[in-house]
């Protein structure tokens, strides 16, 4: 009950701020009840219907002034909100301060590391007491999500081929999932080893793209040591709730319990917690292994940051996004009932 009220007043709180950031570029004559009724249908619809992929393509761009460039977007159209011979001033220094700290390389690793000490050592990532080894299952594989539905799926800076839905990201993560895989095998468990690998296609992808990112797979889990008839590979998911059902109709059928079973996800460390949440919505038991973690220091024998530290980036403007992504996209995830808890 309490998290349904959360939800609700969540809501309520980003139809009023979007009720006033129009207000100031629309006049309010045309402001009719008619743009009420549209925006109180999106938020029952998002209720009614939590897996509607317009409601993920709406947020997304709704949530876009809450995002560094969004944001500076945002101040720059408002400063010329009296023409352009009436500049507000204060508007576009405060547009510039915003753009010259998100994309200064510095910044963004403090931001960066900061979040990932934090998650670091979460209880998300910390193994739990009463965590029992022999109830690993499965050790999944989340790709990065390259569809609208997941608020986050802009974030990446690895290039990734449209070909065959493919980075050096995932495949870093598929060879730290099979030297998991073969601890599991060195103790006497074999469990499955499945990968997630919608995300990184998307729903457009052809049928030889899939076939071509399947084999790929397939070749490098094997390469490395996995068991070719212990793979699975899940081409449906394209976010994480998706991955998350997803999985969830592959283990049905061959056994899973979910009151004793358990999975191992890995995961970049920045949506460990997320991704764990969503799994527990589904009642799938999970221990996270983060990957793509990401740590800055000054090294002890400087006192100040290297000069290319200073000069911002477009690199650095993505780092920072991805961080800010991953906390609106567990707020967005909150609100359509993803998450066990709030994060």
């Amino acid at each position: 009950m309490f998290e349904l009220l959360t939800r609700i007043l969540l809501w309520l709180l980003i139809g009023t701020i979007l009720w006033y950031v129009f207000s100031k570029f629309i006049p309010r004559v045309y402001l009719t009840w008619l743009g009420g009724i549209i925006l109180f249908a999106f938020v029952i619809l998002a209720f009614i219907d939590p897996t509607n992929r317009t409601v993920g393509t709406v947020w997304s761009v709704l949530s876009l002034p809450l995002k560094p460039l969004g944001l500076v977007f945002f101040l720059l159209l408002s400063s010329l909100k009296k023409g352009a011979k009436s500049v507000d001033g204060n508007l576009v220094l405060a547009a510039v301060l915003v753009l010259l700290l998100t994309s200064t390389p510095i910044v963004a690793y403090w931001l960066t590391s900061q979040a990932a000490r934090t998650l670091a050592y979460s209880p998300a990532v910390q193994r739990p007491v009463d965590f029992n080894p022999a109830s690993v299952k499965a050790i999944v594989v989340l790709g990065d999500s390259n569809d609208p539905a997941d608020p986050a799926y802009r974030s990446r800076t690895q290039v990734s081929s449209d070909r065959d839905g493919f980075t050096n990201v995932l495949a870093s993560r598929l060879f730290f999932a099979a030297r998991v895989y073969r601890g599991e095998l060195e103790q006497g468990r074999n469990p499955l080893v499945i990968v997630s690998l919608g995300s990184q296609l998307g729903l457009n992808a052809s049928q030889e793209a899939r076939a071509i990112a399947i084999q790929t797979v397939q070749g490098i889990l094997t390469s490395a040591g996995v068991q070719g008839d212990r793979i699975v590979i899940d081409t449906e998911g394209t976010d994480l709730y998706s991955n998350a059902v997803a999985i969830e109709r592959i283990l049905t059928p061959l056994g899973y319990q979910k009151e004793t079973d358990s999975l191992l996800l890995v995961v970049p460390l920045l949506n460990v917690s997320r991704a764990r949440a969503t799994f527990a919505s589904r009642g799938l038991r999970t221990l996270g292994l983060p990957t793509d973690q990401f740590l800055f220091q000054l090294d002890d024998r400087r006192l100040i940051a290297s000069v290319a530290d200073l000069v911002p980036n477009v690199d650095a403007l993505a780092l920072t996004t991805r961080v800010v992504d991953e906390y609106l996209s567990s707020v967005y995830y909150f609100m359509r009932g993803w998450l066990v808890s709030p994060i």
